[in-house]
């Protein structure tokens, strides 16, 4: 079905040792987990001051923010030296940013060339939004198989179109030092480890790697399972808890080790693969039914991280 993607055991070797030893990004602390939190956890319209100071309140180091939201895409240079020494200022580390809502807009799989480039150029732009922020790295979602801009798109042109437009951004991602992080979704794309392993090395570009969801992909796996698979490709992670489906509920997502996440397995083969990095819990902002939701989310990050 992937021919278009085959490649030489040369290659993948090749791809393989230049996901390892690809560089090491200032932003990273020198312990081996550092805990970040997404910025979805604040109430919408929070600024970036404030989920900053709450951040480091909560003992969080870093965070992951989004481009279009939390960022408006046309940020001056000087509103981005601002908002990078007012991160410094509080002790927080950006550690990822989203670029979700511009490729919401203009997916790198649009049946339209030109919708496709204007993905291209979003993608470029964030690179220096990051690079200017001092992030290493990007999340990027390659767009949905099914319905897109009208029509039907496949699996297969899915991942040809992804790997030609994401090919274009490369050369910019390496020449701002910003890694571009693709991350397992509900997109009925790259929904088996072995997938996104051979979607990642079929680049061998040191600046192309996975950003991995630990509860993504609970439906229809094992994320210590990924972890192994993926190894060395995992730059960036998201922290998520998923109670399987019974007879009497759906599956939904829950909070942190109130799903059934092995969370001791997943750390165990995240020490095992050698990731050292950030470890971002995804939570959506629940203030309403519980105001102190941030710092409940950094005590379950905390009996998480003593698991290892």
């Amino acid at each position: 079905m992937l021919n278009c993607v085959m490649i030489s055991r040369r290659h993948l070797l090749c791809a393989m040792g230049a996901a390892t030893a690809a560089p090491a990004f200032s932003q990273q602390a020198p312990g081996r987990f550092t805990r970040s939190i997404c910025s979805v956890i604040f109430p919408p319209g929070t600024d970036l001051p404030a989920m900053f100071r709450k951040a480091k309140a909560a003992r969080f180091d870093a965070m992951e923010l989004r481009l279009g939201v939390d960022i408006p895409m046309e940020a001056s240079a000087a509103a981005l030296a601002d908002i990078k020494s007012t991160a410094n200022s509080a002790g927080i580390a950006l550690t990822s940013l989203w670029v979700s809502q511009p490729l919401g807009q203009h997916p790198l799989n649009s049946p339209d060339g030109t919708v496709r480039g204007q993905g291209v150029d979003d993608v470029r732009r964030a690179t220096e939004i990051a690079a200017r922020l001092d992030c290493g790295a990007l999340l990027l979602v390659p767009g949905r198989v099914g319905p897109v801009g009208g029509q039907f798109v496949g699996y297969e042109e899915t991942w040809k179109r992804f790997v030609e437009e994401l090919t274009k951004c490369l050369p910019s991602a390496a020449a701002n030092k910003v890694v571009l992080t693709v991350e397992n979704v509900w997109n009925k794309f790259l929904v088996s480890p072995l997938e996104m392993r051979t979607f990642v090395d079929q680049f061998a570009n040191p600046w192309l790697a996975a950003h991995f969801d630990m509860g993504n992909v609970m439906q229809y796996g094992f994320p210590e399972d990924w972890v192994r698979t993926l190894g060395p490709r995992i730059r960036r992670v998201h922290v998520k808890d998923y109670k399987l489906s019974a007879r009497s509920e759906q599956g939904r997502f829950v909070p942190l080790l109130e799903g059934d996440v092995n969370f001791a397995a997943v750390m165990k083969a995240l020490v095992e693969t050698g990731y050292r990095g950030f470890l971002s819990p995804e939570i959506g902002y629940e203030a309403a039914r519980e105001p102190e939701h941030l710092v409940k989310v950094a005590e379950q990050l905390d009996r998480i991280l003593g698991l290892v």
